[in-house]
Formats: C-alpha cells, structure tokens, sequence
C-alpha cells in the first residue's frame, strides 16, 4: 500500500514537472522570439535614421559642390578676360596714343575689380587651395593695378591732335609726380608677373575641374 501511494505521488511529481518545464521552455522561446523582433525593429529604425541623414549629408554636399562649381566658372571666366587685359597691357603700353592707352588701362582696373570683387563675395565657398593661391598672388596685382592707375592718369593728361601731335595738358607738378611714381616699377617685370600670376590661379582652378571628371 505504501509502495503504490509512493509510485502515485512520484508520477504526479514527474508529470507536473514535465508540465512546467514545458511552459519554462515555451516561455523562453517566446521571449527570444519577442526580444528579436524587437531588437529587428529598432536595428530597422536605426538603418532608416541613418538613411535619412546620410541622403541629407549627400543633398548637402552636392549643393556645396554645385555652388563651388558655380563660383569657380564665373571667377575662371573673369580671369580669362583678365588675362587677355593683361596681354594688351603687355603689347600696347609702349607704342599706344595717350587715348588708348586711356582706354585699356581703364578696362584692365574694370576687369582686375571684377576678379578681386568676385572672388571676395564668393570666397566663402571656394576650395582651400584656390583661396591660398589668390592669396599668396593678391599683393603682386595690387602692385600692378597701382602701377597701371599712374599710367592711366599720365596718359589722360596728353592729348593727340589730328595731325599727331601730342600734348601735354595737365600740370606739371602731377607730371613730376607720376613720373616718380612710375620709375619705382620695372613696367616689363611687373607686367610678366602679373601674366605669370594669373596663369597659376587658372591652372588651380583648371586642376579642381580635372579631379571632379
């Protein structure tokens, strides 16, 4: 009799045990289950967060590159044209009637202030090295334009007459002036360093469009 109440009680224990291990188990695996749908869900959100700031960095840097193309294009074409300036410079300064020269030095400070004003009002966007190069260049062309504004006022004291003739209209005190003023500069010199200067920050700015073909 004992032996049989014994056997009984052990089958209820075993089986009831049977029974919790079995939710114990089922429990488990529900809450792995569960656990990695939510660890999925919020790797998911973490991708689309990143998704979303990195086509914003993307917008972001190819605005950038937009604008940095935009000011490069117009301050190349400005130097193109400056360039050409610089050449009549170089070509008429000696042999030109105090009218043309009038004329070109006039059109050379116009075009040298276009270069410096567009590039200070788009510096800002501007890649590092193309601002180091104008930089290290700027104090050469303002050299220049100083010396091109004495050969624009000496030349707009002469005047040439029909027959040739040309004569001095000013006074002889601002002759003298601008006449030191022009033996402080080698004309040839600082007319080849000038040309010399502007090729380099065309070739810098030719060299980022190379580089982003």
């Amino acid at each position: 009799m004992n032996e049989e109440l014994i056997r009984q009680v052990l089958e209820k224990y075993f089986s009831d045990f049977k029974d919790y291990h079995l939710l114990i188990l089922i429990g488990f695996t529900v809450i792995i289950a569960l656990i990695q749908i939510i660890q999925s869900i919020l790797i998911n959100r973490k991708i689309e967060r990143f998704k979303s700031v990195l086509k914003k960095s993307e917008i972001k840097y190819s605005k950038y590159n937009q604008l940095q193309i935009e000011a490069l294009s117009k301050v190349y074409q400005l130097l193109v044209e400056f360039l050409s300036h610089t050449f009549t410079i170089k070509n008429k300064i000696n042999s030109a009637s105090p009218e043309l020269i009038t004329s070109i030095t006039k059109n050379w400070l116009n075009s040298y202030g276009s270069v410096y004003s567009t590039f200070s009002k788009n510096k800002y966007i501007l890649p590092i090295s193309t601002k180091r190069v104008f930089t290290s260049i700027i104090n050469d062309l303002q050299d220049m334009s100083k010396y091109i504004g004495s050969e624009k006022n000496l030349s707009t004291m002469h005047h040439t007459w029909e027959n040739g003739e040309v004569e001095f209209m000013g006074d002889n005190q601002d002759l003298e002036q601008l006449y030191d003023e022009l033996n402080k500069y080698d004309k040839e010199g600082i007319i080849n360093k000038t040309i010399e200067k502007i090729e380099n920050i065309k070739k810098e700015i030719e060299n980022y469009f190379e580089k982003i073909e």
